[in-house]
């Protein structure tokens, strides 16, 4: 049985619609009852917040004055309030329930004696399930989250061509590996470009960049002080953390004869300085560069070269970030796209994977292709909600703030289409 506007609930929503505000209080209980058997009926899960935990439930029955909710991996912590929120018939209804008792993953709550919260939503919205859709990162900021317009047009500048293949929406990883080989051969012709994989590990850098995830910068290789010294160069770093985790481990005398052979070694090969940075995917690092100098060269990687390298790495980062999550939304279940529900203003759509949850939460502005009517509808717009669920799933909120010229119409039309089949059903 789906929900529909039998006489009850119409009398609910006819109150509602006539009343000025969105909160409304004070109604019968029985109205609130009605509720629960629609959600019973329609077998609906919603969420159940207990004590900063969100987890999904589902009504069982619904009793005089009490309510029971199958609730998996609920377990009491000795708080006996929770809250549930739920929508039918596009208005979203939130209540703090009373709990009454705990039993192998069910809970037993108090029925609200009144309406406590009812907000009437502007757009319609209908649930799918069958709908998916892929989906690109946009650029905001190397870093995520808000624009920092001084330092981001300045990166850009410096690296405009790379920037301009990484904003389109299938950049070429070819492409962006030969140009930022040519961007690193502006600060010398000695690199190298290490990604870890089975039975590579980059060695000591390898190991100490997967560690400390920093940019490292050894100005003069023939100074000790400038491997494990406590002075160095702002926003870069030396193998200080690395040297002092090993005098507590081995004893000084051992962490002191590691890094003057590292010296000894690097002076033996020429080396005069080098910069390493990591690459990562999400935030794992993957990878890294080190640029380098030698006695051939004549010259020494300064400060600024270092930061121009680690901002290199940054961009990798966001690229093969991006390049990633396009190429495998559609490939592998784990970052399966599927949208739940979906309006004019925005939709809700489910992945089922942490890193990727993590990434959107800085990198929250995306470009959706949504497959409607033999058409891929574009759509942009702003990851606003994140929530986890139980049993590894995530379920994030987007709201829209552009498309392209009319797939609103197309949009409106699939909505209106799938709401008249809900409600005939």
């Amino acid at each position: 049985m789906a929900v529909g506007r039998s006489d009850s609930l119409q009398e609910l929503i006819t109150i509602l619609e006539t009343m000025f505000g969105e909160t409304i209080i004070g109604s019968d209980i029985n109205l609130v009852k009605h509720l629960f058997y629609s959600l019973k009926a329609d077998q609906r899960e919603f969420p159940f917040d207990y004590e900063g935990e969100k987890f999904s439930a589902v009504v069982e029955e619904v009793s005089e004055d009490t309510l029971t909710l199958l609730v998996p991996y609920v377990q009491s912590k000795g708080i006996l309030r929770a809250k549930i929120s739920f929508e039918i018939l596009n208005i979203l209804y939130q209540f703090e329930v009373v709990i009454l008792q705990f039993w192998e993953d069910h809970v037993r709550i108090k029925i609200p004696a009144e309406l406590q919260a009812a907000a009437f939503r502007k757009n319609l919205r209908v649930a799918v399930d069958d709908l998916f859709m892929n989906y690109v990162i946009l650029y905001r900021s190397l870093s995520g989250g808000e624009r920092e317009l001084g330092k981001n047009l300045y990166v850009e500048q410096r690296f405009f061509h790379l920037m301009k293949e990484i904003k389109k929406d299938n950049p070429s990883l070819k492409l962006i590996n030969l140009m930022a080989t040519d961007y690193i051969m502006t600060v010398s012709r000695d690199y190298e470009i290490v990604l870890y994989g089975t039975g590579r590990d980059g060695g000591f850098i390898g190991r100490f960049m997967k560690e400390h995830n920093c940019t490292v910068y050894i100005p003069d290789c023939s100074l000790i002080m400038n491997y494990i010294g406590e002075e160095k160069e702002e926003s870069l770093e030396n193998f200080r953390e690395e040297y002092l985790g090993m005098v507590q481990a081995l004893g000084q005398a051992k962490a002191d004869a590691f890094f003057r052979d590292m010296q000894k070694d690097e002076v033996r090969n020429f080396m005069i300085s080098y910069v390493a940075t990591p690459v990562r995917l999400f935030n794992d690092v993957i990878g890294h560069i080190r640029v380098y100098s030698t006695a051939m060269d004549k010259f020494s990687i300064a400060r600024q070269q270092a930061l121009y390298i680690q901002e290199l790495g940054e961009i990798l980062t966001y690229a093969f970030t991006k390049v990633y999550i396009r190429q495998e939304n559609y490939k592998m279940a784990k970052a399966a796209t599927k949208i739940l529900d979906i309006s004019m203003n925005g939709l809700l759509f489910e992945i089922e994977e942490k890193r990727t949850f993590e990434y959107l939460k800085k990198h929250n502005i995306i470009k959706m292709f949504v497959p409607i009517a033999e058409r891929d509808l574009i759509l942009r717009g702003e990851v606003v909600r994140f929530m986890e669920m139980p049993e590894g799933r995530y379920h994030l909120g987007v709201n829209f703030f552009d498309s392209n010229p009319d797939d609103m119409v197309f949009l409106q039309d699939y909505i209106f289409s799938k709401k008249l089949k809900i409600l005939s059903e």
